[in-house]
C-alpha cells in the first residue's frame, strides 16, 4: 500500500521512500526537536475539531486498529456521521487517513489540520493525494481545505478555536494537480515495487528537503566526493540544480560564484583567500561605536503553538532568561547577572522587572545577531507600554557583534560562510565551545525550558535543566565578551 506520507516521501526525493521501504535502517531517527513540533501539531488538532460540531474521532493505537479503520470508518458514515476526524480510506494500492472529511450536500469537504499559519504548496499535493484516494473510495469531494493557526491571534481568557483557527480554501490549486497526482501515484508504486534504488542525487530533492537528504545520502554507497559542488555550505537543490546543468559538479570547476547564495559565495571567498582576512580600517570603525560600560547581553526564548498566556500570540517568541556580562571600563573586571524564570507564569513582567533593576541607563547593549534582541524588546513594549521607553532605549544601544563577520570584514574559511556565533567562536577561541555542555545550542533550550516548565513541571530532571540552561546562555555571553577581546588585539 501507498500511504499519504509515503506519497510525500516520495516527492522530497524518490530514493528516500525507496529506502523507506527496502533499507529502512538507513533513515535517521527523529531528534527531540521535530517530536516536540510534532507534539506542537497534534496538541492543534482539537481546536480545528471543535469547529465541527458532531464530529466522529476514530484514529488507531496499534496495527491492528489501523488495519481495521477502513472498516470502522465506513461504519461511522453508514451510521449518519456528518463529520469523521482520523478515518482512513483505501483503494487498491493506495490509502490515507484524512484529518476530517464533512457533509456538504451531495458532496463532502476535505479538511487537512496544519500547525503552520498558511497554506503552504505542499498542503496543496497532500491533498490532492488525499482527494484521488477519497474519490477513487466513493467520497466526492466538494472543497478542500487547510486549517491553519491564525497568525494574528492574541489569547485573552480561554482558547476560542473559532479566532485561534483560519480555514484557508485551496480547491482549485488541488484540482490543478489531480492529473499530475495520478501519474506520480503510478511513478511512486514503480518505486516501491522496484528492487534497485532511484537515482540518489542530492540535486532531485524537493519540497526543502535538500538538507535532510544530504544526511541520508551520507549514509549510501558509494559516498559523496569531498569537492562535490554538494558539500559547499548553504547549497540547495535548486542551485545545485542550476550547475550541474551547465556541466559543473565539482568545487573547483565554480567559476561564476554569483549563482550561489550569498553565504555560499562568502565561504568560497574564504577559500580562495587562503586564510583569514582581516580589514582593520572597517574593524577600527566598527570597534569606535562601542561605548563602555557595556552589557553583553542574551536572551533564550520560548514559543507555543498555542499561546500559554494572556496577551501573547502563537509562536511568538517569549523571553524567559537572560544571560548578561558587565564591564564598566576597558580592561575591567567582568560581571555576570542571569534571569532564568522558573515557574508556569507568564516569564515576561518579572523578566522585565529584573533586567531594569540589572542593566545601567548608558553604554552599549552589545549582542549577536541585533533583529532577534531587538525585536522581542520591541514587542515587549506593545505589550507593556509601561516599559516601552526602557525598551526603546536598550534598542537605540544595541550593538551587533555579528556583524563584522556578516560584512566580511573578518572572513575565514572556518567559519564555513556562516556568521552565526556558534561557527565564529571555535575558528576563533577553540577552548570555549558548547562541546563541554548538555545544552548546546537554542532550539533544544527552548523546548527543554517548556518541558519541565509548563508540560511536566514534577520532571526530576527539572533543576538539572534549569542548571544547564544558565551555562549555556550564559557561554552565550562570555563568548561575546571573549570574541570582543580577540577583535580588540588585532
Amino acid at each position: 500500500m501507498l500511504s499519504k506520507s509515503d506519497y510525500m516521501m516520495f516527492l522530497r526525493h524518490p530514493a528516500w521512500l525507496w529506502i523507506k521501504k527496502h533499507a529502512r535502517h538507513l533513515l535517521p531517527p527523529i531528534d527531540p526537536s521535530l517530536q516536540a513540533r510534532f507534539d506542537e501539531g497534534h496538541a492543534f488538532e482539537p481546536y480545528a475539531e471543535a469547529l465541527f460540531g458532531d464530529l466522529v474521532k476514530l484514529g488507531f493505537s496499534d496495527f491492528a486498529e489501523y488495519q481495521a479503520l477502513p472498516a470502522r470508518t465506513l461504519d461511522a458514515w453508514r451510521n449518519g456521521a456528518n463529520a469523521v476526524a482520523q478515518g482512513r480510506y483505501e483503494d487498491g494500492t493506495i490509502t490515507c487517513i484524512s484529518d476530517i472529511v464533512s457533509r456538504s450536500g451531495d458532496g463532502y469537504v476535505l479538511t487537512e489540520i496544519k500547525s503552520g499559519t498558511s497554506a503552504k504548496p505542499e498542503h496543496t499535493f497532500d491533498l490532492a493525494f488525499q482527494r484521488v484516494v477519497l474519490e477513487a473510495a466513493g467520497f466526492p469531494i466538494a472543497r478542500c481545505e487547510v486549517a491553519h493557526v491564525n497568525r494574528d491571534y492574541v489569547r485573552n481568557g480561554e482558547i476560542n478555536p473559532q479566532e485561534l483557527v483560519s480555514i484557508t480554501d485551496i480547491t482549485d490549486a488541488v484540482t490543478e494537480q489531480l492529473e499530475k497526482t495520478r501519474t506520480r501515484i503510478d511513478q511512486a508504486l514503480s518505486v516501491v515495487a522496484s528492487d534497485t534504488m532511484p537515482d540518489p542525487s542530492p540535486e532531485l530533492a524537493r519540497l526543502k528537503s535538500y538538507g535532510e537528504w544530504l544526511e541520508i545520502s551520507e549514509e549510501l554507497d558509494p559516498p559523496l566526493a569531498q569537492d562535490s559542488i554538494h558539500r559547499l555550505p548553504f547549497m540547495n537543490a535548486e542551485k545545485a540544480s542550476e550547475l550541474i546543468a551547465n556541466g559543473v559538479t565539482k568545487i573547483d570547476e565554480i567559476t561564476v560564484p554569483s549563482v550561489l547564495g550569498k553565504s555560499t559565495q562568502r565561504y568560497l571567498r574564504a577559500v580562495a583567500n587562503g586564510a583569514r582576512t582581516i580589514d582593520h580600517q572597517e574593524l577600527s570603525r566598527f570597534l569606535s561605536e562601542i561605548v563602555y560600560p557595556l552589557y553583553y547581553f542574551d536572551y533564550e526564548t520560548s514559543q507555543s503553538l498555542v499561546p500559554p498566556w494572556n496577551g501573547t500570540r502563537p509562536y511568538q517568541q517569549v523571553a524567559f532568561q537572560y544571560s548578561l556580562h558587565i564591564q564598566h571600563e576597558p580592561r575591567g573586571e567582568i560581571e555576570h547577572r542571569e534571569y532564568l524564570h522558573r515557574d508556569a507564569s507568564n516569564p515576561m513582567p518579572a523578566l522585565l522587572k529584573r533586567l531594569r533593576e540589572d542593566i545601567g541607563d548608558v553604554g552599549s547593549v552589545v549582542v549577536w545577531y541585533a533583529p532577534f534582541e531587538k525585536s522581542r524588546n520591541t514587542e515587549m513594549a506593545e505589550t507593556y507600554p509601561e516599559h516601552a521607553e526602557f525598551l526603546e532605549g536598550l534598542n537605540a544601544r544595541v550593538v551587533d557583534l555579528m556583524k563584522p563577520f556578516a560584512d566580511e570584514v573578518i572572513n575565514d574559511p572556518a567559519f564555513m560562510g556562516s556568521a552565526s556565533i556558534k561557527a565564529v567562536l571555535p575558528a576563533f577561541l577553540p577552548e570555549l565551545s558548547y562541546d563541554d555542555l548538555d545544552i548546546k545550542e537554542g532550539a533544544s533550550a527552548s523546548r527543554l525550558w517548556k518541558d519541565v516548565t509548563l508540560i511536566q513541571p514534577d520532571d526530576p530532571a527539572r533543576e538539572k535543566v534549569y542548571s544547564d540552561l544558565v551555562a549555556y546562555c550564559t557561554r552565550d555571553t562570555w563568548a561575546m565578551v571573549a570574541i570582543h577581546r580577540e577583535l580588540l588585539a588585532m
